[in-house]
């Protein structure tokens, strides 16, 4: 991304490159750049990092 954004990991894995993510709990589901609802899987660490 030219002007920066976050990347996601599970565990260590890069999951995705994005402007936006949440994450839903009581559903087991993430939400990439507010439109690609995918399923959550186990996993022991998530990690954010920004990007600039």
């Amino acid at each position: 991304m030219s002007e920066g954004g976050f990347l996601v990991k599970f565990d260590g894995k890069e999951v995705a490159r994005c402007y936006a993510v949440a994450f839903d709990y009581d559903d087991r589901q993430y939400t990439i750049n507010e439109t690609e609802k995918k399923e959550l899987p186990v996993v022991k660490k998530i990690t954010i990092e920004v990007e600039e």
